[in-house]
Formats: structure tokens, sequence, C-alpha cells
């Protein structure tokens, strides 16, 4: 046993002995798997969503890859991930940013001879409102960072999509006119077909993706619904772990779980023997140094306890914190929407009480892909139903059911097939096709550039549609990676991102004649 002066005496003496700290830590985390360097974005700049640790073996010789999902033209964004870009060369000495939108390199630090600082930051700021410069650009211009911008573009591809979003870009207004007038007439059926638990989950939905109410909410409505319809709710474990993290913060007093944790550091240096001493002191400077994780650091508190102390009588705060790090660890951002679309849709099921009302929700369905894909909103998910039920999307299809319901209720709407809809699906699939070649393309050019390079981290930035695809192949690669948002409380101008789009991509020689 050792008394409380041997333990400020160790302490006193590992603080000292930085080297040492590091390489127990280091040892502690190599054993069983290897490690993502731990990616700590600050909340100013935006979030870390999903982090993928490569098997051992493909840890020495693959880079770690952060993948940036860009919220294209939106000013706020773009200004914090420049933010993020330049941590990121502080703290983990990123020199390669790779990019959509241009091939081979596309670094602006050429830029920095023709003017001073305090002018290329009022300039370059004036084009980044405008969404002429994306945030990678802007710190490019602004700053003395040594980095290489390297556009990861097949330029054929690209112009093909380019040249098809003109195509699509032509008839789009129309498109979205034909789709208000029928949605109005949707909605005007509902309160006569649908039974008011469906319209009470429709407003939840919408409340939800008009974030009038947040995503804890909806998902902990979305699990009153699953018990009370009896739903197997272990098959959605993302989803059962958000909501039991979201109690969890309710009842957690944080600043009485940390000091308890230093309680029962205390504790624990009276019972354990000097090696065991050690090694909870090593592992707390550890932690506090944020070489190791919360959830690996408190998993091993716990497991340090075990037959020693009683955490839920004597450190309830702490206890109830342990599990909250534990089960924040397991909760995945993207299997977890996976399961908010697959559960709302298992309510729906066990709602409906006739064929009206599920044919009325594949209509509502189908408007809303279809408002997606002409606004350029889409998901993958979303592609995937649109491109194995095309005929689902034909409005000629909706015509004869909405007129009939309409008749049978007494609304005075005429329901009319859209001619530009109906007449122009098949360059709709083809210019989200494209943008999956684009994506492919992507990988091969930023794998190429890798193994020229030999960075051991850099940077990729797309649209958020591509990251579930490229996720997938950076996982069938053998690469670690982290997905990256910049922070958002503004929504975006779309006006801004199309037009830019209407108007090309020579950006560099805009703003360097802006510059002279």
């Amino acid at each position: 046993m050792k008394n409380r002066g041997f333990f400020i005496m160790m302490i006193t003496q590992i603080i000292r002995n930085t080297v040492l700290i590091f390489a127990f830590c280091l040892s502690t985390l190599s054993v069983g798997e290897a490690s993502l360097p731990e990616i700590s974005i600050p909340t100013q700049y935006g979030k870390v969503k999903e982090i993928y640790n490569a098997p051992a073996v493909a840890q020495d010789s693959l880079p770690t890859i952060i993948h940036i999902q860009d919220a294209h033209c939106n000013y706020e964004a773009q200004k914090n991930m420049a933010g993020l870009l330049e941590y990121l060369v502080k703290e983990y000495n990123l020199k390669l940013i790779m990019v959509e939108g241009g091939s081979g390199d596309v670094s602006l630090d050429f830029l920095r001879n023709y003017a001073d600082e305090k002018t290329r930051v009022e300039i370059a700021d004036k084009y980044l409102k405008a969404g002429k410069i994306a945030g990678e650009e802007y710190l490019d211009i602004v700053s003395d960072y040594p980095l290489q911008l390297y556009g990861i573009e097949d330029e054929a591809l690209y112009d093909a999509h380019m040249a098809a979003f003109q195509q699509v870009d032509s008839f789009r207004e129309n498109g979205l006119r034909d789709l208000a007038v029928l949605s109005n007439i949707v909605n005007n059926l509902k309160p006569h077909i649908y039974t008011e638990e469906l319209q009470q989950l429709e407003k939840e939905e919408s409340g939800y993706e008009d974030k009038t109410i947040s995503l804890v909410e909806y998902c902990q409505y979305l699990n009153g619904m699953g018990n009370k319809k009896r739903l197997v709710l272990q098959n959605y474990p993302h989803l059962t772990a958000f909501s039991e993290i979201a109690r969890l913060e309710k009842e957690i007093d944080f600043k009485a779980a940390e000091l308890q944790r230093d309680a029962l550091i205390k504790d624990l240096a009276k019972l354990l023997d000097e090696r065991g001493v050690q090694n909870l002191i090593l592992m707390t400077q550890c932690f506090k140094a944020k070489i190791v994780t919360p959830e690996k650091y408190y998993s091993f508190l716990k497991a340090t306890a075990e037959q020693k102390l009683d955490l839920t009588r004597n450190y309830p705060q702490l206890n109830a914190y342990i599990r909250y790090a534990t089960i924040s660890k397991d909760v995945n951002a993207a299997e977890l929407l996976k399961e908010v679309n697959e559960i709302e849709e298992k309510i729906k099921e066990a709602l409906f009480t006739n064929t009206d009302q599920r044919r009325l929700n594949e209509i509502t369905k189908s408007i809303q892909i279809l408002t997606k894909i002409l606004n350029l909103e889409l998901t993958p998910e979303d592609y995937a139903i649109f491109k194995a039920n095309k005929t689902q999307f034909i409005t000629a299809s909706w015509v004869d059911f909405l007129t009939r319901n309409c008749n049978k209720y007494n609304l005075a709407l005429q329901p009319s097939v859209s001619l530009v809809i109906d007449g122009n699906i098949e360059q709709l699939e083809s210019f989200y096709q494209l943008g999956l070649e684009r994506e492919k393309a992507f990988i091969r050019n930023m794998m190429s550039k890798i193994n020229a390079s030999h960075e051991k981290i850099a940077v990729l930035i797309t649209g958020g549609f591509h990251t579930p695809g490229i996720t997938q192949i950076l996982k069938d690669k053998a690469y670690s990676y982290a997905v990256v948002t910049p922070l958002i409380t503004q929504n975006s101008d779309s006006s801004i991102y199309f037009s830019v789009l209407r108007s090309g991509k020579n950006r560099p020689q805009e703003v360097l004649s802006e510059e002279e």
C-alpha cells in the first residue's frame, strides 16, 4: 500500500519525466489494435463525425486521410474550414490538401507576391463571400504555410458533369414549380387520408428536416413510437445508444463527475501497489495530454477500480459519465442516420391502415427526392432509391390517384402531369451517375498523389454526397481516416452556389486580376 505522500511524490516525478509518459502511453495504445492519431478539432471550427482505424499492418505504410465535407459557397463554413485547416497545419504538420473542382497543382500561393498580408486578407475575404474561392484557397492566399493544393478531378469527367448540370439547370426552376404545385395538393389531402398519428409523425419529421427540433428530440420521439408499436429497437443499436447518451447528458453533473474522478484516483492510490499507482498516474497524464481517448481512459479507471471500490454507490456521477463515454464511442453518425430512416419507415408501416395512405406516402417521398435532385441536395441513399424505382418518380403515375381523392373529398384542385419532370428523368439520373464516376476518379488521383508525396497525413475535401463512397473505398484500401465537418450555424444561399456553377471554374485567374 502507498500513502498520500508517496502518491504526490510519484506525480511530481512523472510530470517531470515527459518521455516516460509518452513511451508508456504509446506502448499501451499499441496492444491489440493500431490507433488513428488522436484527431481533436476545436469546436469553433467543426467536429469529427467518424473515425476508422485501418488494420495494424497498414498503419506504417499508408497515410491518414482527413476527409472534410465541403459546404459549397457557405461563407461561414468556408471560413471555419480555413481555421480548421490552419489548426491541422500547426498541430499535425499538414501540407497536402486534395480538392475536387480542379486537376493537378491548383495552389494559389503565387498570389502572396502581389500584396501585403492585410490586402490579401481583404481581397480573399471578398472572394470567399462571393463563393469564387473556397476555404483552402483562402488560407493558401493569406498565409505563409508551405501548402500544396492538388486537384483530383478527371478533366473529361468534370467537363461532362458540368455539361450535365447545365442541362438540369435549364429546366430546374420549372421542375421545382411543378413539384411545389403537386406537393400542395398532397398536403391538402393528408388531413383527409392520414390518421392523427401519421400526421404527427410527418410533423415531427418535417421539424427535424427544418431544424426546428433537434436530432436528439427526434430520436427520442422515434424511440417512443417504436416502443409503442412494439418494434424491436435492439435492431437499431446506434439510435438506442444515441437516445441513451441524450438521457445521460441531462442527468450527469459534469463538474461533480470530474471531482469524483479526482477522488477516485486518490482513493485508488491508497489501495494499489507501487506498479499499479505508477500505471494510474501515467494513464492520467496521458489522458490530460490527449494522448489517449476519454473512453480508453475511463475504461482503464473502471477496470482498475473493479473489486476494490463501489463506483455506483460512492462515485455515482463518475459512474454515469463512464457509461456516457463508453456508449458515445459506439455511435457512428452515418449509421445513426441510416437507422433513423429505417425506423421512420417501420413506424409508418405500423401506422398505415389502408392502401391510400401508403400511396400518398410514396408520392410524398418521390416529391421530396425529386426536389433534392433539382436543388443538388440528394444523398447517396436517396439516389439509390431513385435509381431502383425510376417509374415511381413519373408524375403521370400519380395523377389518377390524386384526382380521384380530390374529387372524393371535394377539394377544388386539379392535379396535372409535369412534362418537365417526366421528360427529363434520364437526364437527372445521368447527372448523378456522372457524379459517382467522378468519385472513382477522386480516389485514383488521390492515391497516385499520396504515393508520390510520401506524406503521413493528408486532407481530402469534397461535397458530402461523395462521403459514403469515398469512405468505403478508403476502408477497402486499408486507409485510416477521419470524417470532419466545418461548423455551420447559418443556411447556405443556394443562389451563390448555382451562380458559381454557371460561371465556370477559372477562379484563380479572376483572383489574380483583382490582385493586380
